[in-house]
């Protein structure tokens, strides 16, 4: 007969029940959830300061190369030894060191940007005279800009019967143009053409890093995007029809002259530092009036058109454009075409 006082010895199952095992599958959810933005965001600022780290080797690339070419800004454009009427005798003719080809760089129907969009593929010419053959340094690439990265891995591979000695492509960061022209030019709104035949007329002249006025002021390279934001709201600024207009929210990265956006930016005296447009913008329109211009106003608008854009297989990197049809996306011309050129300057201190 059995004890009914006799405690009843009751095993426990030793897997989970599944209301069990749904919780454990929510907590580790939950700690997904919670660590894997955390993951993305010190990635993400740990490749911003890789890019800051870019600048700060671009900037100093400058500095070594005025060091040995006469305090001269890197500019492979045949300036001084131009000859009118002669093969390669283009001020705006380019030619990699050592090699044979030349090269131009035209913006179709747009004669004063002319030779301008050098200013995104500055490092691709001049890096062979810092270093020979040392085209392929990630220091010319963002971390974040993989459209770019891609793109340019993709020219290293398929390009047919050439190399990446005599080739030329864009990188992540812009060289000023205000590096191979005259002060003169950027007192003018807008900006007067650059004829391709008459460097004189198109003020085409070698800037030196002495001619800087305000060396902690005036941005020398910059980055093309702003990769810390992953949407913008697309406008168009006109300095030189002083209007505006509000195009719409975009899943893509800001240029770095959208009010929107902070770019890192290398100054002429070797700092670097993330710049607010927004805060250019509020002092840009202090002094209004065609005779009265801001000295943070720059000179121009930066519109290449769809076409130009590509012209150089820089069409679907989200630059703010617009589409083919309109073209629409216009900015102030912030650091690219700097009231007074070199002299001027771009931002408070």
């Amino acid at each position: 007969m059995t004890d009914s006082s006799a405690p009843i010895n009751r095993h426990r199952p030793t897997g989970f029940t599944l209301i069990e095992l749904l919780v454990v599958i929510a907590i580790i959810a939950l700690l997904l959830g919670i660590l894997i933005p955390a993951v993305g965001k010190a990635r993400l600022s740990a490749q911003l300061l890789k890019s800051q780290a870019n600048l700060r080797s671009m900037a100093q690339i400058q500095a070594i190369y005025a060091l040995e070419f006469d305090d001269s800004f890197t500019t492979p454009f045949p300036i001084e030894s131009f000859t009118p009427g002669t093969f390669g005798g283009g001020w705006a003719q380019v030619r990699k060191p050592g090699q044979a080809g030349i090269y131009e760089f035209q913006a179709s129907g747009l004669p004063k940007m002319y030779s301008e969009m050098y200013a995104f593929h500055w490092y691709s010419v001049v890096a062979g005279w810092l270093s020979p053959g040392d085209y392929q340094s990630e220091v010319q690439f963002a971390p974040t800009d993989k459209v770019l990265i891609n793109r340019v891995n993709d020219l290293w591979i398929t390009a047919p019967n050439v190399s990446i000695d005599n080739l030329i492509w864009d990188g992540s960061y812009v060289l000023s143009p205000t590096t191979w022209f005259a002060p003169e030019r950027y007192t003018q709104t807008p900006l007067p053409g650059a004829p391709r035949n008459n460097p004189a007329a198109s003020l085409a002249r070698r800037a030196k890093v002495t001619d800087a006025t305000y060396p902690s002021q005036k941005a020398l390279i910059w980055e093309r995007f702003d990769w810390s934001k992953r949407d913008r709201t697309a406008a168009a600024y006109s300095v030189v029809f002083n209007a505006s207009d509000v195009l719409g929210k975009e899943e893509l990265f800001p240029q770095w002259n959208n009010p929107e956006a902070s770019p890192a930016v290398a100054a002429v005296d070797g700092s670097v530092r993330k710049i607010k447009i927004s805060e250019i913008y509020d002092v840009m329109w202090d002094d209004p009036g065609p005779n009265r211009p801001s000295a943070y106003r720059p000179a121009d608008d930066w519109v290449p058109t769809f076409r130009i854009l590509r012209d150089y297989s820089m069409h679907q990197d989200g630059f703010e454009i617009g589409n083919a049809q309109s073209g629409s996306g216009v900015y102030p011309a912030i650091f690219w075409a700097t009231r007074n050129g070199i002299r001027g300057r771009d931002f408070p201190n």
